[in-house]
């Protein structure tokens, strides 16, 4: 209990403000949501085919044993959560 007294003696002279959160309907929240989703995944698209392109520059590099396996995986590892997030987002338009 002492620290809660040298708490409230040390913040005495401020006022606490409680705001209200604005309500949005749901409506107009799944609209603005689903804009965006969809400018995102043109983007992440375009993202998907650089670096599927970059991907490939990466096996020819590591069959020339200019890059190693690990970073190799690096770059699969890319793949996927791009293709993940893809998915993510198709199957919230579909909900």
């Amino acid at each position: 209990m002492d620290n809660v007294n040298k708490f409230l003696t040390l913040f005495s002279d401020f006022d606490l403000v409680v705001k209200e959160k604005e309500k949005t309907t749901p409506k107009k929240a799944q609209v603005i949501s689903r804009a965006t989703a969809s400018y995102a995944k043109a983007d992440l698209k375009k993202e998907l085919k650089r670096l599927t392109q970059e991907y490939k520059r990466a096996q020819k590099s590591y069959k020339h044993n200019k890059i190693s396996r690990q970073e190799l995986f690096d770059f699969e590892w890319r793949l996927f959560e791009l293709q993940e997030e893809i998915r993510r987002i198709e199957e919230d338009d579909l909900i």
